[in-house]
């Protein structure tokens, strides 16, 4: 009895440890190229607006995370960086900026975008997928969202917001 305890005490431990071991992207698991649909959750961490008679002008920076619609490996679990500016005119709203898509392994995607309002209150946009780094290096592809600015609130009165994405990309 004794030596069977320590044999199942190190499977246990290893049991153990496997599941606190972050799961991540490898290269293995992607496929050459692909049609993925992805959700952003996303917060403002900084924003600064300008108002010139009925023009506003905004720049922001967003931070997040991505889901997989589909539970595909591809913007799952991704951290999500965003720079913009946005020029309203009256309800009629046009922006341009740059996302940055990071895998648990510190691997980006690079997504420079622009966007114009939808005559609803909403966003919708393209984007380019412009390239990346480590196993993403040389990555192309198009993409659209919508954004479709439906507030969602919170004691800080950040904003905060969720987008939907349609992205065909290609690996080289």
């Amino acid at each position: 009895m004794k030596t069977r305890l320590p044999a199942l005490a190190g499977l246990a431990i290893s049991l153990a440890l496997s599941a606190l071991l972050p799961l991540s992207v490898h290269a293995a698991d992607i496929p050459k190229e692909g049609n993925d649909s992805f959700t952003n959750f996303w917060v403002a961490t900084s924003s600064d607006t300008i108002q010139q008679g009925d023009r506003t002008f905004a720049t922001y920076e967003i931070d997040g995370v991505t889901r997989n619609d589909n539970g595909g490996p591809m913007f799952n679990s991704f951290g999500l960086r965003c720079l913009g500016l946005v020029e309203f005119a009256g309800n009629d709203g046009r922006g341009q900026g740059t996302c940055t898509y990071t895998d648990k392994d510190g691997d980006h995607i690079f997504t420079p975008y622009s966007a114009k309002g939808d005559g609803k209150g909403g966003e919708r946009g393209t984007y380019e997928v412009a390239g990346g780094t480590g196993k993403f290096s040389g990555i192309t592809g198009r993409g659209e969202y919508f954004n479709p600015r439906t507030p969602i609130k919170a004691d800080d009165k950040t904003a905060r917001g969720v987008v939907s994405n349609k992205v065909s990309w290609k690996l080289p």
